[in-house]
C-alpha cells in the first residue's frame, strides 16, 4: 500500500484497532430530562448543526413513538450551532422524559463528531442514528427493535421513504421489496442493496459497535456508509422488515442537504472505498458494495455536469488517476452490476485510458439524453430502443427500459404490451395511486414473443386511479 494512502487512513481515523477517535472529541455541556431510563432499549443518536427549521418535526416523531419514551434514550448532540437550535430543543427537557442534550464546546466539522460522542455515551441495547431533517413513523423504533429481538441479528433494515416536495418514493427498494428476512447472509444481498446504506431505516446492536470499535471516520463524506458497511461485515447476517419506518427529507428548500459534489467529495469516497477494499477479503458482498458505490462515482464524475467539479477533460483524467491510485487493479468486473449503458460505456473508456473518447462520448450523450427526454426522439433497432445515434462512431446506448400498451380487449380484459429493457421482465403489477406501496396486485401474464406480453387486468382496474407497471430484474420498474 502506498505510504500516502496509509497516512490518510491514520489522519482520518479509519483504523478499527485504534482508539484515537475517542480522544480527539470535544467536551460538552449535558442537560437532561428529570427522568431517563438507566437501561433503555434504544438509544437515538441525533447530530445537529444549524438545522433549526426541521427540529420540531423530527423530535415530535420521537416523542410519540409507540415503544414509549421510558424505553428510549433521545440523544440530541449539538455541534456548536450558531442558529437557535438549542432554544428549540430545550423545552423538550421539561415536557418529556428521556431527552438528553449534549452541547459541544467546539465544532467538529461534520456529523462524525457528534455521532461518535453518541456512541460513547449511549446506554441502549440498540442504536439508531437519526438525521435532524428526517423523521420516523410512530411505530418505527418498536418495530425495528422487535425484529432484532426475534432474530438475534445485530443489524436490521426496513422500508425507507424519500419525501421530496410532498411526493414520496422508495429510496432503497431492496430494503422493502425483498420482504421479511432474518439471519440473511450479507453475501446473498443484491448489489442494489448497497446503493444507500445511510443511517436511515437501520438499527444496530450496541455491543456490535463497542466490541469492534466501530466509529465514524473523521471526514464529512462517506463516513456513514463506511460505518454501516463495517457493521454489516462484523454482523455477517442481517434482519429485514417489510414495513416503511423512516422518512428521508429531500425537499428542494432543505438547507441541510450537501450539494458539494466536488473534488474533495471524490477523494473522500475513494479513500473510504480503498479502506474497505484493503480491510475485508474479496467476496460477493465486497464486490457488490464496491460496484454500487463506484457506479455512482462514475455517474458523478464522468456523466454528471452540474456539480462543484466542472466537467472537462481534466476532470475525467483526474478521476481516472485517483481511481487507479486508491483502488488499483481489482480482480472482479464491477461494471457487470452497473444499471445503465452510459455508465458501463464510461467505465470501458476509463479501463482503456481513453480520456478523449470518454469526453466526446459524454458530450454526445448529453445531447442524446435531451433529445429523448425533451423531444421524445429514439431509435428502434434489433428488438431494442436506443437514444438517437447522431454519430455512428460513438457507441449506441440503449434505453434502460421502455414499455407501451398496444391494444386492449374488453372481452378478455387483457392488455397487449410491448416491453424493452436491459433487465429481464419479472412481472406486471397494478398499484393504487393513493397507496402505491401497500396496494400492489401482481397480474397474470404470458409472453407472446420476444418483446410482446399479454397481461390480464383486474376486473375493477381504473386507469385514472391505478398505475399499471412492468417490473424488471434488479428492482427496475416503469409505468405503462
Amino acid at each position: 500500500m502506498l505510504p500516502k494512502i496509509e497516512q490518510e487512513f491514520e489522519t482520518f481515523q479509519y483504523h478499527l484497532e485504534s482508539t484515537e477517535w475517542q480522544t480527539n472529541l470535544p467536551t460538552f455541556q449535558l442537560n437532561t430530562s428529570k427522568k431517563s431510563p438507566t437501561s433503555p432499549k434504544v438509544s437515538v443518536i441525533i447530530a445537529n448543526f444549524n438545522n433549526a427549521p426541521y427540529l420540531n418535526k423530527m423530535m415530535d416523531s420521537l416523542m410519540d413513538q409507540t415503544i414509549g419514551l421510558e424505553h428510549l434514550q433521545i440523544m440530541f448532540i449539538d455541534d456548536k450551532s450558531t442558529d437557535n437550535s438549542l432554544e428549540i430543543i430545550m423545552p423538550y427537557l421539561d415536557k418529556y422524559q428521556s431527552v438528553e442534550i449534549y452541547a459541544l464546546d467546539e465544532n467538529t466539522g461534520g456529523a462524525h463528531g457528534p455521532r461518535n460522542i453518541g456512541i460513547l455515551n449511549a446506554r441502549g441495547e440498540y442504536l439508531v442514528f437519526l438525521d435532524v431533517d428526517d423523521w420516523y413513523d410512530l411505530e418505527a423504533l418498536g418495530y425495528l427493535s422487535q425484529l432484532l429481538d426475534a432474530s438475534g441479528d445485530d443489524f436490521a433494515v426496513s422500508g425507507l421513504v424519500q419525501s421530496k416536495n410532498g411526493e414520496i418514493s422508495l429510496k432503497s427498494k431492496p430494503y422493502f421489496y425483498d420482504g421479511d428476512f432474518k439471519n440473511r447472509s450479507i453475501q446473498d444481498l443484491p448489489s442494489e442493496f448497497y446503493g444507500w446504506l445511510g443511517p436511515q431505516a437501520i438499527m444496530v446492536r450496541r455491543s456490535l459497535v463497542i466490541d469492534n470499535n466501530l466509529h465514524f471516520v473523521n471526514q464529512r463524506v462517506a463516513d456513514d456508509v463506511t460505518f454501516f458497511y463495517e457493521a454489516m461485515r462484523f454482523a455477517k447476517t442481517i434482519t429485514q422488515g417489510s414495513r416503511l419506518t423512516t422518512y428521508l427529507n429531500r425537499d428542494a428548500d432543505n438547507v441541510g442537504l450537501s450539494k458539494a459534489i466536488n473534488r474533495q467529495f471524490m477523494i473522500s469516497w475513494l479513500r473510504a472505498l480503498s479502506y474497505i477494499n484493503q480491510t475485508f477479503p474479496d467476496d460477493m458482498s465486497k464486490e457488490r458494495f464496491l460496484a454500487r458505490r463506484v457506479e455512482w462515482l462514475v455517474y458523478d464524475f464522468c456523466l454528471k455536469r452540474g456539480t462543484g467539479y466542472n466537467f472537462s477533460k481534466n476532470r475525467l483524467k483526474d478521476f481516472k488517476e485517483q481511481m487507479d491510485l486508491y483502488l488499483g487493479h481489482l480482480d472482479f468486473d464491477l461494471s457487470r452490476y452497473f444499471r445503465s449503458d452510459p455508465r458501463v460505456i464510461s467505465w470501458e473508456y476509463l479501463q482503456n485510458n481513453d480520456i478523449n473518447g470518454l469526453y466526446w462520448f459524454v458530450q454526445l450523450q448529453s445531447v442524446r439524453f435531451l433529445m429523448y427526454y425533451k423531444l421524445g426522439f429514439k431509435e428502434h433497432t434489433k428488438g431494442n430502443y436506443y437514444f438517437p445515434t447522431l454519430l455512428p462512431k460513438v457507441p449506441k446506448v440503449r434505453l434502460s427500459a421502455f414499455a407501451k400498451a398496444l391494444s386492449f380487449s374488453k372481452i378478455t380484459n387483457t392488455c397487449t404490451i410491448e416491453v424493452h429493457g436491459r433487465e429481464t421482465v419479472t412481472g406486471f403489477e397494478t398499484r393504487n395511486l393513493k397507496d402505491i406501496y401497500y396496494s400492489v396486485q401482481k397480474l397474470p401474464f404470458k409472453k407472446i414473443s420476444d418483446n410482446i406480453y399479454e397481461v390480464t387486468l383486474p376486473d375493477d382496474f381504473k386507469n385514472d386511479k391505478e398505475r399499471l407497471t412492468v417490473v424488471f430484474g434488479n428492482y427496475v420498474e416503469i409505468g405503462i
